[in-house]
Order: structure tokens, then C-alpha cells, then sequence
């Protein structure tokens, strides 16, 4: 195992690459998500700048997650972190969305969409962070 110390430069750029793709993910599918959510864009527009502050804050909370689960490997990478990304956005994310969404009647495309932005969000995220994780522990090892 690894020093138990967190990697705060993977956790930053972690939340940062979260935050970029969920720009994306939702400019993208913003039509058929606004639909899906019943709202107009001048009904979010209402709340100003707090949703994206939220958002960051909230991905920093997932990479600093990610980065403490991948301590806990003995090869903490990419690909590592790729991994526990997809399990955790498959397995918790997607799942509680899914259950959440059922009982509310949400459209199956709401399900879709915020499903799918969680999933291949943690697995972006999960390698950015565990590559970085990576990146500090050789750093440390050359140094020492």
C-alpha cells in the first residue's frame, strides 16, 4: 500500500475534468434533458451561477472519494481508477438515480442521461485521478 496521504492535485484536476464533461454531457443532450426534466432554460437561468459552484464542489467531494478508494490498491492507476469509476457509477450512481427516478415517474431518458453522465463521469474521473495518484507515488519513490 501507499502513503495515506491525499493526492490534492488529482482531486482538483479530478473535479475540474468532472465538472468540463458534465459542460458537455448536458450542452449536448440539453434539449432532450430540459424536456426530460419539464423545465425551460430561462426556469434554470433563475438560479443564477449556484448550480455550477455546487456542481464543482460536489466533484471535488467524488475525486477526493476516488482518490482515498484508490489508496487502498497496491497499483493505484488510469486504469485502476477507470475501473472503480465504472463500478461505483454503475453500481451506486446509476443504481440510486434508477431507484430515485422509478418512484418519482421521471421519463426513461431522464434516467439515460443522468445515469449516463454519472457513469462515464466517474470513469473519466476515476483515471484522471488514479493516473495522477500514479504520477505523485513515482515522483515520491525517485525522490526518496
Amino acid at each position: 500500500m501507499t502513503a495515506r496521504r491525499p493526492n490534492y492535485l488529482g482531486i482538483v484536476a479530478g473535479s475540474v475534468v468532472f465538472w468540463l464533461f458534465g459542460a458537455l454531457w448536458y450542452t449536448a443532450l440539453g434539449a432532450t434533458w430540459l424536456s426530460a426534466v419539464g423545465k425551460s432554460k430561462l426556469e434554470l437561468a433563475a438560479t443564477g451561477y449556484w448550480p455550477y459552484l455546487i456542481s464543482f464542489v460536489a466533484g471535488l467531494f467524488i475525486a477526493y472519494c476516488f482518490d482515498n478508494m484508490l489508496w487502498h490498491y497496491e497499483r493505484a492507476d488510469a486504469a485502476k481508477g477507470a475501473q472503480v469509476g465504472v463500478l461505483t457509477g454503475v453500481c451506486i450512481a446509476a443504481a440510486m438515480l434508477t431507484i430515485a427516478y422509478s418512484y418519482e415517474a421521471r421519463p426513461v431518458a431522464l434516467i439515460l442521461i443522468d445515469a449516463g453522465y454519472a457513469v462515464i463521469g466517474f470513469v473519466i474521473t476515476g483515471a484522471v485521478v488514479g493516473a495522477l495518484r500514479s504520477w505523485a507515488q513515482k515522483r515520491a519513490a525517485a525522490a526518496g
